[in-house]
């Protein structure tokens, strides 16, 4: 029992001592040309904000940001990217959903981020007013 929780434990100190190292992966995932890639390194933002609701993935947020906006990127990366950011519970991330529900030519981005924003409301987390 013992070993099995300092074996628990060194994983988790391995996890913080490489965190840096796993999101600037992610962000160079998020950046490369490559639809495949963006959208699973956005899924594993999402399983990682699970895992550590307390963190922040401040990196993040602008390659997401950017993915959500590209009116030429693969819808499904966009829906996938919107997702991450949602979870991500960032002021700047929830402007940025509200914009693109707003002035997206895509109908299912504009149904997607509509439903964001709202449920943003409706749960009174918004953090754009602070």
């Amino acid at each position: 029992m013992i070993s099995s929780a300092r074996s628990a434990l060194s994983a988790v100190e391995f996890f913080f001592d490489r965190f840096d190292a796993i999101e600037k992966s992610l962000v160079m995932a998020l950046r490369t040309p490559s639809p495949g890639m963006q959208a699973s390194a956005s899924q594993v933002i999402r399983d990682l904000k699970v895992l550590l609701p307390d963190q922040e993935f401040s990196l993040l947020l602008i390659p997401l940001m950017r993915i959500v906006k590209d009116e030429e990127a693969d819808v499904a990366v966009r829906m996938v990217a919107a997702l991450a950011l949602h979870d991500l519970e960032s002021g700047q991330g929830d402007f940025t959903i509200k914009r693109v529900a707003q002035f997206t030519k895509n109908d299912r981005m504009k149904h997607l981020c509509t439903w964001l924003a709202y449920t943003r409301f409706q749960k009174g987390t918004s953090l754009e007013k602070q």
